[in-house]
């Protein structure tokens, strides 16, 4: 599931397929201080402002934590992260994944404590969907900006989202 900014009709069509907003949480990960690795935590952070029930930010806690909270909560069917990718693509790119296609471009070890490919293991075993929603970065430079074409993204996918969450809930 791919998507170039420009094509945002094609990732709203994607996320109106696979996810549900009743039924959804979405958890923001990165490191803000590591330029475009902040993006998924930029993009949480503003939906987090208009829908707090719904959306959770790995600076306010561990994202382990998180996700075992969410699993405790039956109305929670469906986990979405979201997340600076690098899987391949144009910097602020932007893809839908599932954990089998993440696995592709995860490493078994990565940058967060815990993968998030693990995570989301765990998750299809509890019966639930996990998706990655990834920002493909441009740079990671300790304290650096955020590139343009991520921060162009990254306002692309919120107001995306938002859109995604009215289109939801009316109906």
């Amino acid at each position: 599931m791919n998507l170039d900014p420009d094509n945002s009709k094609i990732l709203l069509d994607i996320l109106e397929q696979n996810l549900e907003w009743a039924n959804l949480a979405v958890i923001g990960l990165g490191n803000p201080d590591r330029a475009d690795d902040g993006a998924g935590i930029a993009v949480a952070s503003e939906l987090k402002k208009e829908y707090p029930q719904h959306v959770f930010l790995e600076t306010e806690r561990s994202v382990e934590g998180i996700v075992l909270d969410l699993l405790e909560q039956k109305d929670v069917k469906t986990l979405l992260f979201l997340d600076a990718s690098d899987f391949g693509g144009k910097p602020g790119e932007i893809k839908l994944f599932t954990n089998d296609d993440a696995k592709r471009f995860i490493p078994a070890v990565s940058t967060h404590k815990v993968p998030i490919t693990f995570l989301m293991e765990i998750i299809l075993k509890q019966g639930r969907k996990a998706f990655l929603l990834g920002i493909q970065p441009g740079s990671l430079e300790f304290m650096g900006k955020m590139s343009p074409a991520v921060e162009e993204a990254v306002s692309i996918l919120k107001n995306l989202l938002i859109k995604f969450i009215k289109n939801s809930s009316a109906g």
